[in-house]
């Protein structure tokens, strides 16, 4: 009997040692702020365990108090993280107005640490179109209205432009939300460009931007259909 607990106990002791570095678990922590650099209260940390962000997330911290700051334990591996800022009761899906996003999704990795430290800052769309265009003055101005699929104003959609007809996660220039007229403003460089609208957030990669145009200055009176491929 000795001889059979000291056999197990030496098995397990094996196993134990020879147990995968990702069984670990991965603390994820940091600080949620706006583009002004205040620290955000309501913010929650979304975690994916793959590209997909448009359905719940696998992962969630609390949302975030005075401070920005946040912390979420998840097992380790490779997940897809997004800060999220809701005013309203939504967990996931498309956001409402007023509501802010970190934009693409952050790939975060664990290997052999078990703490990972990543800050996101949190916008809306025309916080984001903004920033944009001050990373670039060299900028024309694109302009007109969105239209539904009926051809009636689309208040609260967007414009969005890229240099090809498809895009892989989000398109590289997207306007503020439109106004009650479907009223939407563009900064986009100068050359060819497809675009195209949308009202969900973020869009859809498998809608093609489909209007094409060679922008050399600024354009008014360019419709865009929502959703039109």
């Amino acid at each position: 009997m000795k001889r059979a607990f000291l056999l197990i106990a030496m098995t397990l002791a094996v196993l134990l040692s020879t147990a995968p570095a990702w069984a670990a678990d991965l603390v994820l922590h940091g600080v949620v702020s706006d583009v002004d650099g205040r620290p955000v209260a309501g913010a929650e940390i979304a975690l994916y365990q793959g590209k997909n962000v448009k359905k719940p997330a696998d992962f969630a911290s609390s949302p975030t108090k005075a401070d920005g700051a946040y912390s979420v334990t998840v097992p380790a591996g490779q997940y897809w993280a997004v800060a999220v800022l809701r005013k309203g009761e939504k967990r996931f899906g498309p956001l409402d107005l007023g509501d802010k996003h970190s934009g693409e999704a952050v790939e975060v990795m664990v290997g052999a640490e078990t703490e990972l430290k990543r800050d996101f800052t949190v916008m809306d769309l025309r916080e984001a179109a903004k920033q944009n265009q001050k990373k670039n003055m060299d900028l024309v101005r694109l302009s007109g209205r969105i239209l539904d699929q009926e051809g009636k104003p689309a208040a609260m959609a967007y414009a969005l432009a890229d240099i090809g007809q498809h895009f892989k996660e989000m398109p590289a220039y997207v306007s503020a939300w439109s106004d009650d007229s479907g009223g939407y403003l563009l900064l986009v460089p100068k050359g060819h460009l497809y675009l195209g609208a949308a009202t969900g957030y973020p869009p859809d990669p498998e809608q093609a931007l489909g209007k094409e145009v060679d922008l050399a200055k600024d354009m008014d009176g360019i419709d865009l259909v929502v959703g039109k491929k």
